[in-house]
């Protein structure tokens, strides 16, 4: 059930949160390789192979209606493919945000402990594991509020840092700073640095180029439902392979 369809935030309540708990946060395997992928359902992959290493930013990057997001949540179990395997890592966690900020309808404190909740995280450190989170985001003065009080910058954060929270190994973002105003984006893209230095695999769809070339290790450029390019971010905007790549640079290629 995906009721992510909106611009603007989604607010669930706890019974509904539960029926798409992979959204907010869960455990899953980090993936190592997608190999022969179908799905045909809206006709967009046929056969779609490639492999990520689990180390730095990648990015996949493409026109409207490449791809994009149904490959992220294909590698996030939410979709299921027609044919084909996607293959993981051992002992990872995944953590996932969406592109429609999914909350609950209660404070920000209880965003953050429903997501340890739900991925069975239960020891006497919650609490300061909260706190913590609560204090590194600043968001601390406002653990008591509701969660959709916030702004959408800090909405977008608290996603973030619920899905941090359970302490993952891979994070998995989808345009994760789309309609943000510059203060938050800078804030989001340090976050995503620091864990990336520490560690965890971070894996984000994006259409800012800007954002990529400050960011972005690989980037794996889709067309069509296909991995058109992967290679590195310094080769990919300064002598991309293919014509289709390239149009895009230029803002010659919509879709």
């Amino acid at each position: 059930m995906f009721v992510l369809v909106s611009t603007s935030p989604t607010y669930l309540s706890p019974y509904h949160l539960k029926l798409i708990q992979k959204v907010s946060a869960y455990s899953w395997d980090q993936m190592e390789q997608a190999k022969g992928i179908s799905f045909n359902k809206s006709n967009l992959f046929k056969s779609l192979s490639f492999k990520i290493n689990s180390k730095g930013i990648s990015l996949f990057m493409g026109p409207n209606g490449a791809g994009k997001t149904v490959c992220l949540k294909l590698i996030a179990d939410l979709l299921k493919p027609d044919s084909g395997k996607i293959y993981y890592n051992k002992n990872v966690r995944i953590g996932y945000v969406s592109q429609k900020t999914v909350l609950l309808r209660r404070s920000v404190y209880d965003n953050l402990l429903y997501a340890l909740k739900i991925s069975n995280i239960h020891n006497n450190k919650i609490k300061k594991m909260i706190n913590n989170t609560l204090v590194i985001s600043n968001l601390y003065k406002y653990k008591s509020s509701s969660a959709r009080t916030l702004s959408i910058g800090q909405q977008q954060l608290l996603a973030i840092m619920r899905a941090l929270i359970i302490k993952p190994n891979l994070l998995l973002l989808d345009e994760p700073c789309s309609n943000l105003d510059p203060q938050s984006t800078i804030v989001i893209e340090s976050i995503l640095k620091k864990v990336s230095s520490i560690g965890v695999k971070v894996i984000l769809v994006t259409h800012d180029v800007l954002q990529a070339k400050r960011k972005a290790n690989e980037i794996l450029f889709i067309h069509n439902g296909k991995i058109v390019e992967q290679t590195s971010k310094k080769k990919f905007f300064s002598s991309p392979k293919t014509i289709i790549a390239n149009n895009y640079l230029k803002g010659m290629l919509l879709k």
